[in-house]
């Protein structure tokens, strides 16, 4: 059995742990609040970008001479954007997302499809190197400040591997932020684009005077929509990773508490044991005199 100081040391350990994974829940909590806000105000404008992509790409004819929506079949080989947080202590966050590529590298090599990675995040890139992925591109600190620039950058370098023909196809695996309890994997494909459908109520929206041609202005809107995908993706990270990471704080503090009551009280037994012996023995010797 431990003993009282031990014991005591113990609890005040536990004590400084509760006060690191409380501070970490409230700036995890400031940092979502922004994410959060960051990730809901983009949905809509995506959203409405899709739609007007679709409405170009309707009206546009021979739209296989564009590079960024050559589609092949059977592809043989695929570039996997892999997103993660840099840091742990976030849950089962990054390990879902990490399970959701598994399958998607065996579904594809079931296949006979060949399957790399770019890893967007640190502990993307150790899970790579870890399990044996091979990886093109690596990147940091891309989930602390999504920006539109930053993902402009990192889609420039895609877009070459896709229309080069290094790649048949290149696919976004990324945390969908649903709520603070709550973040999907999921698997979006980034090019080639896939132009949302366009139903037949809509055809009279088709009627518009574009210069210099649509052509033109469809493929400029493409590469834009390219950039859009990945910044989102990278937004819905961030909000989860936030979210996640506050979540498991939360949970690590009560936790932290709970054992902190549960060492008090072991504590309170040994030392009132202690307590009990010494009168004993205190009782015992004035009898024996």
């Amino acid at each position: 059995m431990p003993s009282l100081k031990d014991t005591k040391r113990r609890i005040q350990s536990v004590r400084n742990t509760q006060k690191i994974t409380h501070a970490m829940k409230l700036v995890s909590a400031a940092k979502f609040a922004r994410a959060n806000h960051a990730v809901l105000a983009a949905r809509p404008y995506g959203t409405a970008f899709d739609r007007i992509v679709g409405r170009l790409a309707a009206g546009v004819e021979n739209l296989e001479s564009m590079e960024l929506l050559r589609f092949t079949e059977s592809p043989k080989k695929i570039l996997a954007v892999l997103v993660s947080s840099d840091r742990g202590l976030c849950g089962s966050l990054n390990t879902n997302v990490f399970k959701a590529a598994v399958r998607f590298v065996r579904e594809n090599q079931d296949q006979g499809c060949e399957v790399d990675f770019a890893a967007l995040g640190k502990r993307a890139a150790q899970f790579c190197r870890k399990v044996g992925f091979k990886t093109i591109m690596e990147r940091e600190k891309v989930l602390e400040r999504p920006g539109y620039q930053s993902s402009k950058v990192i889609t420039d370098e895609l877009t070459v591997f896709f229309t080069s023909g290094a790649y048949d196809r290149i696919v976004l695996i990324f945390p969908e932020f649903k709520s603070v309890l709550s973040q999907t994997p999921i698997v979006k494909q980034l090019l080639p684009v896939v132009t949302p459908e366009f139903g037949d109520e809509d055809h009279d929206t088709l009627n518009f005077i574009i210069e210099p041609d649509a052509h033109s202005v469809l493929e400029g809107m493409l590469r834009k929509h390219v950039i859009n995908t990945l910044f989102r993706a990278l937004l819905e990270g961030a909000a989860s990773e936030h979210g996640a990471r506050m979540t498991a704080m939360d949970s690590a503090t009560k936790n932290a508490k709970e054992y902190i009551r549960k060492l008090t009280l072991q504590y309170n037994r040994a030392r009132q044991a202690a307590i009990t012996k010494e009168l004993i023995e205190i009782v015992s010797g004035a009898e024996a005199i």
